[in-house]
């Protein structure tokens, strides 16, 4: 092992990877959180509620936090060399320090500086330049695939049988950066006008129920992540929805029969 040669942790042949691989050096590669990522969603979830003047102190300190996470110039030298694809304009998964932007976290970057950015200044604080959003829709745009569809980190460039060489024993699908249906949904609205659709909201209510307080993500056979925010952050987005868009206006027709 490695960690063990850099004399990172003791390995006595048991375990294949450190049990706290938070105590590890900065500076080897990994994510170092989930930030922009449980951010971006917790802003939606509270401007969902309708009741933005009870989180404005909250709001700034996120808006600050997203505008300040976003990169702002690309890699070094020629891209197209080093086979990089653009950075300017995307936000990543976790901080800025993390380097890696994403299709999704900045479609939800990007969603919730804008709605941020409708909020009176003295709840949310200054918009994000019109710039920065440029630059995330120029970002977005470049990740798009010929087929329409959009992947996580770039392009997908090359073939699924490169998988035959994948020596991963845990980890399927990892050797080209394939187009997925939540990357490129979290690009598009759900229907026309941005309206939603009672079915799916139904089916999404009926799954929060079932699901309780335990969500886990484990997805694309190659992530692993425990989503601990989503518990918090997910039932009080339906619920505000929910009393906006069905409690509040079922009284008002009452009120007014």
């Amino acid at each position: 092992m490695r960690f063990q040669v850099m004399g990172v942790y003791e390995w006595s042949g048991m375990n294949p990877l450190p049990p706290e691989t938070w105590l590890l050096p900065t500076f080897l590669p990994g994510y170092n959180g989930a930030q922009l990522w449980d951010v971006a969603f917790a802003v939606q979830a509270i401007l969902a509620t309708n009741l933005p003047d009870e989180y404005g102190s909250m709001l700034k300190k996120a808006n600050y936090f997203i505008k300040n996470t976003q990169i702002r110039k690309n890699s070094y030298g020629d891209l197209d060399y080093w086979y990089r694809h653009v950075m300017k304009g995307g936000w990543c998964f976790s901080t800025l320090d993390n380097g890696w932007p994403v299709s999704d976290c900045t479609a939800e970057g990007l969603k919730s500086a804008l709605m941020l950015a409708q909020m009176p200044s003295h709840i949310a604080g200054e918009a994000i330049a019109a710039e920065q959003l440029y630059d995330a829709v120029d970002f977005i745009l470049s990740l798009q695939n010929s087929n329409g569809g959009f992947a996580s980190y770039e392009l997908t460039r090359s073939y699924a049988w490169l998988e035959m060489i994948n020596s991963a024993e845990s980890f399927a699908d990892i050797m080209i950066d394939y187009q997925y249906v939540e990357c490129t949904s979290a690009v598009y609205t759900n229907l026309e006008g941005n309206k939603s659709h009672i079915v799916n909201t139904g089916w999404a209510m009926l799954a929060l129920i079932e699901a309780g307080q335990e969500i886990i993500g484990v997805f694309n056979k190659n992530c692993m992540i425990s989503c601990s925010a989503y518990r918090t952050i997910f039932p009080i987005w339906a619920l505000g929805v929910y009393r906006n868009r069905v409690l509040l206006p079922t009284k008002l027709q009452k009120m007014y029969k």
